[in-house]
């Protein structure tokens, strides 16, 4: 599993990330006000943050968050809780069927056939999302996901082509 550190230490707010790199959103705490906020502009857990300059004596940071330029202040990015998410060519990377129950995971790439991957595609599995399995059949077939809030079902063997990366949110 990945886990948000630097120089050494575990990173747990994006107020401290003091270099440009890939974040998750894990959670969001802080003013009932800020949280509404920032929910209203999609900022929840499970999406994809981009640091583009970081947090360099609490002046705050610039973020790319769905295609559009964000500056935050250090305060309202020390309530935002993140993990940090490593290049897809470099993390190591499982089939989703062989994931544990409950295991958080980004979706890296989808392999197989092009109507299958379109298919999947099509249902919301598209790369950076996040993706738990909930449930299992009696017999391992089929697998219940939940992904972008809603909950999806899949065959196994379409589970196998979808390749992830286990990502920590605790």
């Amino acid at each position: 599993m990945l886990r948000l550190e630097y120089e050494g230490e575990s990173m747990q707010t994006l107020a401290m990330a003091k270099h440009a790199g890939k974040f998750i959103i894990t959670k969001i705490q802080g003013e009932k006000a800020l949280s509404r906020r920032l929910s209203e502009i999609g900022m929840t857990r499970g999406k994809i943050i981009t640091v583009l300059s970081g947090n360099q004596a609490d002046s705050g940071l610039v973020i790319i968050f769905q295609g559009q330029k964000l500056a935050l202040n250090a305060s309202m990015a020390a309530c935002i809780y993140v993990a940090s998410v490593s290049d897809p060519a470099q993390a190591t990377l499982t089939s989703l069927a062989k994931v544990k129950l409950h295991t958080p995971c980004l979706v890296a790439k989808i392999t197989g056939d092009k109507a299958v991957r379109q298919r999947l595609m099509d249902m919301g599995l598209t790369r950076n999302t996040l993706v738990t399995i909930d449930k299992v059949a009696p017999l391992g077939d089929p697998l219940e996901l939940n992904l972008r809030g809603y909950k999806l079902s899949i065959r196994n063997f379409e589970a196998q082509s979808i390749l992830v990366q286990e990502v920590d949110i605790s």
